[in-house]
C-alpha cells in the first residue's frame, strides 16, 4: 500500500485519474482507419453546391436509434437539433442562450460534471448547487430557484459514474417543486455502459438533450456531439453549413459497428481488474468499487487521503490509465 494517493500534479503517472478520460479502444481504431483509408476527399469538393448541408443527418438519426436502443426515451417533442463539437459546444450554446435571454441562474446538484460551472461563470451566469439526497433537494430547489431558471444534470451520472436511481422521482417533481424551471439532460455516458440505461426524457419541461461520442469511443479529440431541444438554438442555426465532416461520418460509422452497450460489455471486466489493482496499490480508496460508467469507479464515503477525488457526498476516480495500458497492450 503506497501512503497516500497520487494527486493531480503527478496524476498521469498512475493507473487513475482524477479527472474523467476516455479510452481509445482497438475497435475505435478499426473505424477511424476505415474511414481514413476511404480518402474522403468527395465530400468536401463542391462545396458550393450545398450538398454537405443535410450530412449531418444520419448521424443525428442514427444516434436517436442507436441511444432509444440502450433504453433512452425522446419521445417527439425534440424537433430541433444541431451537430456539435463534442458536448462542451452544446453546453456552451444552451448556456449562453440562458445568460442572452433567460434568467442569468442555473441550478446543479454538488458533484456534478464541472464543465457547467465552469462555462457559465464565463457567462457571467449564477450557478446554485444543490445537495442531491432526495429529502434535502426538494426543500433546496423549491426555495432557491424561480421561473425561467434551468437545471442541469448528467444521467448517467458525472457524480459518481452511476445511473442515478432517483432521477425519474426528480424529473417528475420537479414541475409543481420548482414551477417554470427547464431541465437539460446531458448523456454523455450513454454508450460507456454495459448495463440498460432507462431514461425517460419525454416530457415539456425536459428542455434539451446533449451528447457525446467522447466517453463511449474515447474519441475526445474528433470532437462527435450533438443537442435536441424543443425550441431552437439560435447560435446553433448555421451548423448544417459549419460542421466537420469527417467527424460526423466517423460518429455514424461507429455508432453502426457498436452498439450503446456492446464495448462497456466487452470491456467491465477489464474495469473490475483495474479497480481491484488500484484498491490494492492504494491509488483508490478501500471501500470503492466499479461504477456503472466503464472507466469510472465510485466510493460513498468521502474525505481522507482521498478528498482530492471527492465529488459531492462520495469519491469518484477514473481508471482510463490503467484500463488503456491492458487493453491496448
Amino acid at each position: 500500500m503506497t501512503d497516500a494517493p497520487r494527486t493531480r500534479d503527478n496524476e498521469a503517472m498512475g493507473d487513475v485519474t482524477r479527472t474523467v478520460y476516455g479510452i481509445y479502444y482497438p475497435e475505435t481504431r478499426r473505424v477511424v482507419d476505415a474511414l481514413w483509408a476511404s480518402r474522403p476527399h468527395g465530400w468536401y469538393e463542391q462545396n458550393y453546391s450545398g450538398k454537405q448541408d443535410g450530412m449531418h443527418r444520419a448521424c443525428m438519426e442514427r444516434w436517436r436509434a442507436w441511444v432509444g436502443a440502450a433504453g433512452v426515451t425522446l419521445g417527439d417533442g425534440f424537433v430541433h437539433e444541431a451537430p456539435t463539437a463534442g458536448a462542451n459546444e452544446a453546453i456552451h450554446a444552451l448556456l449562453a442562450q440562458s445568460a442572452a435571454f433567460g434568467r442569468p441562474r442555473i441550478h446543479v446538484f454538488a458533484g456534478e460534471y464541472e464543465g457547467y460551472t465552469h462555462v457559465a461563470a464565463g457567462l457571467g451566469l449564477e450557478v446554485v448547487v444543490h445537495p442531491r439526497a432526495a429529502e434535502l433537494f426538494r426543500v433546496s430547489i423549491a426555495n432557491k430557484a424561480g421561473a425561467g431558471d434551468v437545471f442541469w444534470i448528467s444521467q448517467p451520472s458525472s457524480i459518481d459514474g452511476n445511473l442515478w436511481t432517483g432521477f425519474d422521482a426528480f424529473r417528475d417533481w420537479l414541475p409543481t417543486g420548482a414551477p417554470g424551471v427547464d431541465l437539460v439532460v446531458d448523456l454523455t455516458y450513454v454508450g460507456a455502459v454495459a448495463s440498460e440505461t432507462p431514461i425517460d426524457l419525454a416530457r415539456d419541461h425536459v428542455a434539451a438533450v446533449i451528447w457525446s461520442l467522447s466517453k463511449p469511443f474515447g474519441v475526445y479529440y474528433h470532437r462527435i456531439g450533438g443537442v435536441v431541444s424543443r425550441r431552437e438554438v439560435p447560435t446553433l442555426r448555421g451548423h448544417h453549413w459549419f460542421k466537420n465532416l469527417f467527424s460526423v461520418q466517423l460518429g455514424q460509422r461507429l455508432m453502426e459497428s457498436y452498439a450503446a452497450r456492446e464495448l462497456p460489455g466487452r470491456y467491465n471486466k477489464a474495469q473490475e481488474q483495474a479497480t481491484l489493482r488500484a484498491r490494492e496499490t492504494g491509488e483508490i480508496s478501500p471501500g470503492a468499487c466499479a461504477s456503472d460508467v466503464v472507466m469510472l469507479a465510485y466510493a460513498e464515503a468521502s474525505g481522507g487521503a482521498w478528498k482530492d477525488f471527492a465529488r459531492g457526498d462520495g469519491l469518484r476516480f477514473c481508471l482510463s490509465p490503467g484500463m488503456d495500458r491492458s487493453i491496448n497492450a
